[in-house]
């Protein structure tokens, strides 16, 4: 019989797991990929919205740990952790694209404004840096915390409403108009698996067990209708993750111990990852093109260096070699005080 612990070592190495498809994520658009489109596909959809896997985590610890939660220090512990340092690390960008150039992707309306309301809707939006779109949102669920309490003490039975709340979000998908609000009712039914698994560990763990394939057939097909870039709705990547987040959990549960302790700095530092990555991404962007064309990236586009399994692992591996080190150099000299300057 699997049981429950006390650390939950599994869930740890899980967040290792986690932060490192999402490096490789937001890795993939760096390089040219028109001569392996398959591949990209087929790489993306292993990599792509693996934040599903992280809300899964986040819903699952938050259940775990409720027992001593208390709304007050819950958020003064959020505010130091995750709101603090997302407002010191997004200073460089938000310098960069106020400033220096325009940032792809926004409103067209976005650069007419005044740049104090840039600044507010980079922010409240997390648009000045492709990853930090996660931290208005997980605000979102800080802020609703004393409700979540509020189901798993007093109304478990609404865990039910997963389902529906699953299906919705395979149906609309992660992005809308609303930005941080869309994507946390997308995101909301993996927090929510998360806090049911905990909630209800052993049965949840025999359950995924029992009905291990049908759970791995329905991630398979949100594989390939990603990759084989399927009609949508529906959403292939919220298919095929949900569903593979119950079976990491256990497969990391019976398997973990393999692993040893190779993952656990990486887990512990994964908010910290989250964080700085991008800015080594852009840094070896910008270096290759420098030194291939002999000019300053335009912030258009892939850069120049072709996609091929080989690149990817390196470029990818270099993203997370520096982050790691930027974050012990951090933490040497900070102190216990890091984590309130880069999240970890």
């Amino acid at each position: 019989m699997l049981h429950k612990e006390s650390f939950q070592h599994h869930i740890h190495v899980f967040r290792g797991v986690a932060i490192i498809l999402i490096v490789c994520a937001h890795t993939l658009p760096s390089l040219d990929w028109s001569a392996h489109p398959i591949t990209h596909r087929l790489l993306d959809a292993v990599a792509n919205e693996s934040s599903i896997f992280f809300f899964f985590i986040a819903g699952y610890l938050f259940q775990h740990l409720s027992a001593r939660f208390k709304f007050k220090n819950y958020l003064k512990q959020k505010l130091k952790t995750v709101i603090v340092p997302y407002l010191i690390l997004s200073i460089p960008a938000l310098f960069i694209f106020t400033q220096l150039v325009h940032r792809e992707g926004m409103w067209s309306w976005f650069y007419t404004i005044p740049v104090w309301q840039q600044l507010s809707l980079f922010l409240l939006t997390g648009k000045h840096l492709t990853p930090l779109w996660f931290v208005p949102t997980i605000t979102l669920f800080y802020l609703v915390a004393p409700l979540f309490i509020a189901l798993d003490r007093r109304a478990p039975v609404l865990y039910w409403l997963i389902l529906p709340l699953w299906l919705l979000s395979i149906y609309i998908g992660r992005d809308g108009p609303l930005g941080p609000i869309d994507k946390a009712i997308y995101l909301l039914p993996a927090y929510m698996m998360g806090m049911a698994f905990s909630h209800y560990q052993e049965k949840s763990e025999q359950l995924t067990q029992k009905f291990w394939l049908p759970l791995l057939l329905l991630s398979m097909v949100g594989m390939a209708g990603h990759t084989l870039d399927w009609p949508v709705p529906p959403h292939y990547l919220m298919l095929m993750k949900l569903p593979m987040s119950l079976l990491i959990t256990i497969a990391l549960l019976r398997w973990h111990g393999k692993l040893g302790t190779r993952l656990d700095y990486i887990a512990h530092v994964s908010f910290g990852i989250f964080f700085v990555h991008a800015y080594f991404i852009s840094f070896i962007k910008v270096g290759t093109v420098y030194l291939l064309r002999g000019q300053m990236y335009a912030g258009q586009g892939s850069g120049d260096l072709p996609g091929n399994l080989w690149v990817f692992g390196i470029y990818a591996g270099l993203v997370l070699l520096f982050s790691v080190l930027m974050i012990k150099a951090a933490q040497k000299i900070f102190g216990k005080n890091s984590r309130m300057f880069i999240g970890a």
